[in-house]
């Protein structure tokens, strides 16, 4: 499932990120609920988890202004140290339920997947499809489309493909890499997370001319950026006008 997260504390951000990546759910995170709210007007979300201050506003106030742009998107709410008013009153606000921060790994996967189920979108494991910066992420085939293309992935390959657009713009170390794709195994030597990574550069055309930049960061990981079309240079064959 396509979840959004307010989350103003990056390293929890990062933390909940990773696991529900793990539970394979895809998670888009925002620092303040404006950014999301604009986003939430051109693309589709099936869950929205945001800390009870979503770094502009408050919980209430942002439930039904997410409702006006999608109507009965279901909601969780992330509180750190929970008291009885705080959860009275999200709860009066619209929200569907209620997380202690920070979260709980299980506990959260186990509340996110109850939640997904009541609202009716529950969907199997092996058939997500996931559509991220024009590139459609095929979970059953381990194949992505885009353009006019499909190419076929190895089953690392597309967790590291999907770990790479689910986190657009962001740095994503070696070691979240690592847990995500080799499920938290720490002793893959750095070339072989260095050749899948370069494997999908090449699979999947993450060039600038094709509007994707994937770039190694020495001592930490690789983060993959979208290039805007004013930034790219023609190659010297490109036709002028």
């Amino acid at each position: 499932m396509r979840i959004a997260l307010i989350e103003p504390d990056a390293r929890h951000a990062e933390l909940v990120n990773r696991l529900l990546f793990a539970g394979g759910h895809t998670c888009q995170h925002f620092s303040a609920s404006a950014p999301f709210l604009e986003n939430a007007a051109d693309e589709f979300f099936d869950l929205l988890l945001t800390e009870n201050w979503a770094g502009d506003l408050p919980a209430e106030d942002v439930i039904p202004r997410a409702r006006a742009i999608l109507p009965n998107l279901p909601v969780i709410v992330l509180i750190p140290e929970p008291r009885e008013s705080q959860i009275v009153a999200v709860l009066q606000a619209g929200a569907d339920d209620c997380l202690s921060k920070p979260v709980r790994g299980p506990e959260m996967l186990a509340r996110v997947d109850a939640l997904l189920r009541r609202a009716g979108l529950r969907r199997p494991q092996k058939r997500r499809r996931d559509v991220i910066g024009g590139y459609a992420f095929d979970a059953a085939q381990c194949s992505v489309s885009f353009g006019d293309r499909t190419v076929m992935l190895t089953p690392k390959e597309f967790r590291l493909a999907l770990l790479l657009f689910t986190n657009l713009s962001r740095p994503v170390s070696r070691a979240h890499i690592l847990e995500a794709v080799w499920m938290r195994r720490r002793d893959v030597p750095s070339r072989t997370v260095d050749t899948h990574a370069s494997r999908v550069r090449t699979k999947l055309q993450l060039c600038p001319e094709h509007g994707y930049c994937l770039t190694p960061l020495y001592g930490f990981g690789y983060q993959l950026d979208a290039v805007p079309p004013d930034a790219i240079v023609p190659g010297p064959d490109a036709p002028t006008m």
